[in-house]
């Protein structure tokens, strides 16, 4: 009779039940942040994989894209899409390298384009900077996936959807 009395108890009022609950409901949560370190391990980069937001690429990429980075290599050779990311700046630029130098054998500098624009980035970099230095290059594009980054855009670009995601989510993580 005791044994069917605490089957009856419901799980969260259940101590060791409400223990097992916080368990998975942290595992839920952590996941995705080990996930992101092992790829930020396993591709050298900080970024691993972005979100392509405009159509400056075009039609190598296009807005909505998800593209995936490798950064193990020494070298960005022309040719290859360097995504570069600025000092103080918000967003990272996901252009084609079309020159590339190196100082003393050392240091390396990449000019880079856009493929649906008609002028090299120079005006896009900081104020003063001619070429891209090696220490400004997050990673090489290794591959895409068409369309998949609309999610995260989609979640950006409209707080009402992000508050009912992120609302349903913790209604799943209480039920």
């Amino acid at each position: 009779m005791l044994s069917t009395a605490v089957k009856m108890i419901p799980k969260w009022q259940n101590p060791r039940g409400t223990f097992t609950l916080l368990l998975w409901s942290l595992l839920l949560i952590t996941f995705p942040f080990m996930i992101w370190k092992a790829l930020c391990a396993f591709t050298g980069s900080s970024h691993p994989i972005m979100v392509v937001i405009s159509e400056s690429m075009a039609p190598a990429f296009t807005r909505g894209d998800l593209i995936f980075l490798w950064n193990r290599q020494p070298w960005v050779h022309a040719g290859e899409i360097p995504v570069c990311w600025f000092p103080g700046k918000p967003l990272p630029m996901v252009h084609r390298a079309i020159k590339s130098v190196w100082l003393d054998g050392k240091e390396q500098f990449t000019l880079t384009k856009g493929d649906n624009n008609d002028g090299d980035d120079v005006p896009l970099y900081p104020p003063g900077q001619l070429m891209v230095g090696r220490d400004e290059v997050v990673g090489v594009v290794k591959g895409y996936l068409p369309y998949l980054g609309w999610l995260s855009i989609g979640l950006q670009e409209n707080p009402l959807v992000t508050g009912s995601v992120i609302g349903g989510l913790l209604l799943l993580a209480a039920a």
